[in-house]
């Protein structure tokens, strides 16, 4: 190919690509709930597992992967860490073999006290994005969620 189809390409690439845009809508809104939860040391991946895992009362590693259709290793490096500050605690499963997440009291109470600031981020990036956009962005990720519940 030469590099004038190249050219092409690209630019279609950057004037087009969905994957693009979600990326960088994704980062911008990350580095918004990131910043307003850096003085608890967390970040807003790491609410999101625990949340879901205070939510289920125990989680399998797996469980978490599926449920938020994130990487087994980042879903890994995530519970590490959160076991190193205490907010996790891993035990057996009644197989004896799998890991059970467990949110501990220190992990409940961190839950607690980031909830101003978690609400202050929402509102900052329903100030950058709409309140239309908004409910598009939830409306699409419950039809994601309801498209795995039925196995889709």
């Amino acid at each position: 190919m030469d590099k004038d189809k190249a050219t092409k390409f690209a630019e279609i690439r950057v004037q087009e690509c969905i994957a693009v845009r979600v990326r960088l809508i994704n980062r911008v809104i990350t580095n918004i709930y990131d910043r307003a939860l850096r003085p608890y040391g967390i970040r807003i991946n790491q609410v999101s597992i625990l949340t879901i895992i205070s939510l289920s009362e125990g989680l399998k590693p797996n469980d978490i992967c599926r449920m938020l259709y994130m990487e087994k290793s980042t879903v890994s490096r995530n519970i590490e860490r959160m076991r190193k500050k205490g907010w996790l605690k891993i035990t057996q499963g009644t197989d004896g073999i799998s890991q059970i997440l467990v949110v501990t009291p220190e992990g409940n109470k961190l839950l607690k006290d980031i909830h101003k600031d978690w609400v202050k981020a929402q509102n900052k990036t329903t100030d950058f994005i709409g309140s239309r956009e908004i409910q598009i962005i939830k409306q699409l990720a419950d039809n994601i969620w309801s498209s795995r519940k039925r196995g889709s």
